[in-house]
């Protein structure tokens, strides 16, 4: 039986290195998923994984009881892909995926193919997701990937609640802008 969070996180508050390893295996997996839907790169996702971790590890020890790990742990990953998201903006002055190539992909008007395959269709909603500027990003890979609850985005986001339903509406209306000219009215599901 798996022991729960706040056993293994006193344990690895009095130093048991074998606990910490059983959270890093738990969670290892969401947050380099939640890092890879943000930074949209494999590689830079996998360091900002292991960034996770080490700032964890090092937070431990001042985490209080009474705070929700799991608000905790994305509110660490998010802005440690923030920042790493920043960096490589400023590094390359460039978006990781331009909007015009969201469309590219997805023109299929001269393709023999009348319907493009769910793969494809899945591809496209991830590149336009990509393509959201970061205020928006976040707020909905958490409420419709990861599945949080708006009272929880706003902890891990640090942001009133009315704001972050304002953030997820309008990354909506802006997906729904990119994606109904490709999926055409069937887009009304973003």
């Amino acid at each position: 039986m798996a022991r729960p969070d706040a056993e293994l996180i006193i344990l690895t508050q009095q130093g048991d290195k074998q606990a910490f390893a059983e959270l890093v295996d738990r969670y290892q997996k969401k947050v380099y998923s939640i890092a890879l839907r943000l930074l949209g790169d494999r590689e830079e996702s996998r360091d900002a994984a292991q960034e996770v971790f080490l700032r964890l590890y090092k937070a431990l020890p001042d985490y209080r009881k009474d705070t929700d790990f799991l608000p905790w742990l994305y509110t660490i990953t998010a802005n440690i892909a923030r920042d790493r998201w920043r960096r490589r903006k400023r590094e390359k002055g460039a978006i990781p995926v331009p909007l015009n190539e969201v469309a590219a992909i997805a023109d299929h008007r001269f393709s023999p193919e009348p319907v493009l395959e769910a793969k494809d269709t899945r591809q496209m909603v991830e590149k336009a997701v990509a393509s959201l500027p970061w205020e928006y990003r976040t707020p909905i890979i958490l409420r419709h990937i990861e599945d949080l609850s708006y009272k929880e985005i706003a902890e891990v986001m640090k942001l009133p609640l009315n704001t972050v339903k304002t953030r997820i509406r309008r990354g909506r209306l802006i997906l729904r802008e990119i994606l109904d000219p490709l999926l055409g009215e069937g887009g009304d599901q973003v």
